[in-house]
């Protein structure tokens, strides 16, 4: 069974030099594969150009055509296989932002999802993939996105074909991923298709039966609960199980924990594996798992704050992985570590800074909201001139030690 390390590149692309460290260290871990989310760090060309890394990424230039091409040599030449992901109807935010693809959003208002009613969107995002095609000749697997469409049956022409059509809303959905995938098929016969899963869960087994995605595609199901929380359906294992030949799982080592946060918790994303370790072995029987991805998202959507940093997300990847390649192997012993030695960990030093601002940050803010500047140091007193000597003495003190703390780590 494959096991996949996803590797969101938006919003902070690691240097090549720091990603080839953490190349060589994920396979050292167990990782048999990475999952490479472009977004716009990908070097589109031609009439694309704006929207990529040397025109559209915010002016920081990566990656460069030649960088791709290393990044995916890289990744097999160190014994893992190389999956491109490109969006292609959902989280096209980085592309409909630009006022050229304005007219090829489905709300107005969002730019976060492609209207799959106007031909033009087929045009564009084949041209995308076409893109990354030919970057990657020898390439296996390719990941066409397609999760969460927020907005569906919001124009006119999408409205007029839920309404009309014999599958109804789905079939906007349904017949956009099947061009799509049809196309890289044409291109690539011999390719895997691989898609997220949760905007099929909704659909009827009946209509996804007639548009039979399974000859094209096979389903990511993901989940990121911790075990505690865990649960999926077993109707939908029996319905992959019907349309699929085979289905992979998705887990998570990072960005799965909120969309805000600095820190990746080791046991909480190990306990999200864990439970996957059991799903997978409780219906190994019924259905075909071909691999799992440990997901590691960087930000949620194109506009949004980066969450954890990758160098302070790698004790957790190596539990994780540690964790998933147990599946296999009962004899292997599990690690689970909220460090790693230093000549396994890319960008330590990083990784420790950032644990010790978290701890800073919350000192800092304990005390500016806390009884002591409350009751005696508040606006209404500073404004007023009005509190105790004494206590202001004190919270000069408190503030005292806390700037020592910061001059010291």
């Amino acid at each position: 069974m494959e096991r996949i390390v996803h590797l969101d590149l938006k919003g902070a692309p690691p240097k090549v030099p720091y990603l080839e460290k953490v190349l060589i260290q994920a396979k050292s871990w167990g990782a048999t594969g990475i999952l490479l989310e472009w977004e716009d760090t990908f070097p589109y060309t031609a009439a694309l150009v704006d929207i990529g890394s040397q025109g559209g990424c915010g002016g920081d230039g990566m990656y460069t055509v030649e960088e791709v091409k290393y990044i995916l040599w890289l990744t097999k030449v160190n014994g893992l296989e190389p999956i491109q992901l490109v969006q292609t109807i959902g989280h096209m935010e980085y592309v409909l932002k630009h006022p050229a693809y304005r007219g090829l959003r489905e709300a107005p208002i969002s730019p976060a999802v492609l209207c799959p009613s106007k031909p033009e969107s087929q045009v564009l995002v084949r041209a995308m993939l076409e893109q990354a095609l030919e970057l990657q000749p020898d390439a296996k697997y390719f990941h066409i996105g397609a999760d969460e469409v927020w907005h569906t049956a919001v124009c006119d022409e999408c409205k007029f074909i839920a309404a009309t059509h014999q599958y109804k809303a789905p079939s906007l959905y349904l017949d956009h991923v099947r061009g799509i995938a049809s196309f890289v098929k044409q291109k690539r016969p011999g390719i895997t298709i691989l898609m997220w899963d949760d905007m099929l869960r909704s659909i009827s087994l009946d209509t996804l039966k007639v548009y039979n995605l399974g000859e094209l595609v096979q389903p990511v199901l993901w989940h990121y609960n911790p075990m505690e929380c865990f649960q999926i359906d077993q109707s939908l294992w029996d319905h992959y199980r019907q349309l699929f030949p085979c289905v992979w799982a998705a887990s998570a080592f990072k960005g799965a924990n909120g969309s805000c946060q600095i820190l990746s918790p080791v046991c909480h994303y190990v306990s999200n594996n864990e439970a996957w370790v059991q799903e997978i072995k409780r219906y190994k029987n019924d259905v075909r798992f071909a691999g799992i991805i440990l997901t590691g998202w960087s930000r949620y959507d194109h506009y949004a704050t980066l969450c954890e940093l990758l160098p302070v997300s790698l004790p957790s990847l190596a539990s994780c992985l540690s964790v998933v390649a147990k599946c296999e192997d009962e004899t292997k012993e599990t690690f689970v570590s909220d460090v790693l030695p230093s000549h396994q960990w890319p960008g330590e030093e990083l990784a420790r800074l950032i644990h010790s601002f978290v701890i800073i940050r919350e000192r800092s803010l304990s005390f500016i909201h806390g009884d002591l500047v409350t009751t005696w140091l508040n606006p209404w007193q500073i404004e007023h001139n009005y509190t105790n000597p004494a206590q202001v003495e004190a919270i000069a003190g408190t503030a005292q030690i806390l700037k020592l703390s910061f001059r010291f780590r």
